[in-house]
């Protein structure tokens, strides 16, 4: 896994870019519950995974580093 500093957590729900294939999203509680999101809240995780989805784009673009 070649993870990324961009990370973002809204409540107990964490995003990360997994560079260069993904962003992994986990959303549950320390009890293994659904995390429940309020309206600004889940408005304020759709802006940091949009962030999240920009970066990924940029690090998807790069020429892969030949070794």
């Amino acid at each position: 896994m070649n993870t990324t500093a961009e990370m973002v957590r809204v409540k107990e729900a964490l995003a990360w870019v997994d560079a260069p294939r993904c962003v992994q999203l986990k959303a549950v509680t320390a009890k293994g519950m659904p995390v429940e999101l309020d309206a600004e809240q889940t408005r304020k995780l759709a802006e940091r995974l949009l962030k999240l989805a920009a970066t990924l784009e940029t690090l998807q673009a790069e020429p892969a580093d030949e070794a």
